[in-house]
């Protein structure tokens, strides 16, 4: 009788083990299946806006993202905003554009020319004149970060000069630095010599505004 009820206490604790098992498991699995509840982004300044938030895992991104554009770029957190608009305004016609992402006492310095423009008015008739002396002028940008109010932005730069036998193209580095989300300075950085050399010109070469 004594090893009837022990038996018998044996399968019943089984019993209940199993069924334990089974209802953690199919809890387990219900919370697998269970869609993940989205958090609320963090509240950003104007100033912080100006650099997009990186996604939290490559699902994330885009299933269709546009292929290696600037926009793109920093939509998916790769390319700070304010570097896709200095990009975008830089390689569109409207010279305006590129003076409105400045401050009003904002400075562009090209350190290769080299020529300074200070104002919104003078960054905007820069941008006009490289329009003229360089109309197929283009920027690709191949990286860009930001660490607080300065931004590096890395890019090929690359067109014909004028009187020139061969187009150019050579690495740029251009460090902007921000004021209230705004440019305060832009400062490009590019070898010349190299410049000048791939287009066939000599050393001495200066643009037709500087003779």
């Amino acid at each position: 009788m004594a090893t009837s009820r022990i038996r018998r206490s044996a399968a019943a604790v089984l019993t209940m083990t199993a069924v334990a098992t089974t209802v953690l498991v199919g809890q387990a699995v219900a919370d697998e299946d269970r869609p993940a509840t989205a958090t609320a982004p963090a509240t950003a300044s104007d100033t912080e806006a100006a650099t997009a938030t990186a996604p939290a895992s490559a699902s994330a991104a885009p299933a269709h993202a546009p292929a290696d554009t600037a926009d793109a770029s920093a939509r998916s957190g790769r390319v700070p905003r304010i570097a896709a608009a200095w990009h975008s305004a830089w390689t569109g016609e409207d010279p305006n554009a590129l003076a409105g992402l400045f401050t009003k006492d904002g400075t562009l310095v090209d350190l290769s020319v080299p020529y300074t423009s200070h104002g919104r008015e003078e960054i905007a008739e820069f941008k006009a004149i490289t329009e003229r002396l360089i109309p197929d002028a283009d920027l690709e940008i191949t990286d860009a970060f930001r660490s607080g109010d300065r931004v590096v932005i890395r890019t090929d730069y690359s067109g014909t000069l004028p009187g020139a036998s061969r187009s150019f193209k050579v690495q740029m580095a251009t460090v902007l630095e921000l004021r209230h989300g705004k440019i305060a300075v832009n400062t490009d950085y590019y070898d010349r010599a190299t410049m000048l050399r791939q287009s066939g010109l000599p050393a001495d070469w200066r643009p037709p505004t500087q003779r």
